[in-house]
């Protein structure tokens, strides 16, 4: 299944400052031994900052570069995993948005975070 990456509704500077020009967006997500559903990330939102928090075991993010209609309709399955692999520590990297979207996977509690 698909997850939009919605606006942070709570993010009202944009709003009277010309230098922030878009509405920013956020995704936060508590896992518990699971995968998240992929997150499709916007073009044109440009790069996505990522935290991942396992509280215990590990996570790590995955990416698909397959079409938006094999993402919603559930048939991608696997994703390519992030450059920093399986963590088990609290982790943050900034990703380039040139893919269609992202996923966490946890072997326990987990809470992952996106914002661009």
């Amino acid at each position: 299944m698909a997850i939009p990456f919605s606006p942070d509704l709570g993010d009202k500077q944009y709003l009277g400052n010309r230098t922030i020009p878009r509405q920013r967006f956020r995704h936060d997500q508590a896992l518990n031994a699971e995968s998240s559903d992929w997150l499709v990330l916007p073009a044109g939102i440009g790069d996505v900052m990522v935290t991942v928090v396992p509280s215990a075991g590990d996570a790590r993010i995955e990416f698909t570069q397959a079409p938006i209609e094999d993402i919603e309709a559930g048939t991608v399955s696997t994703g390519t995993p992030w450059p920093e692999g399986d963590v088990n520590v609290a982790t943050q990297k900034l990703m380039a948005n040139a893919v269609s979207a992202i996923r966490c996977v946890a072997s326990g509690q987990t809470q992952w975070t996106v914002t661009a």
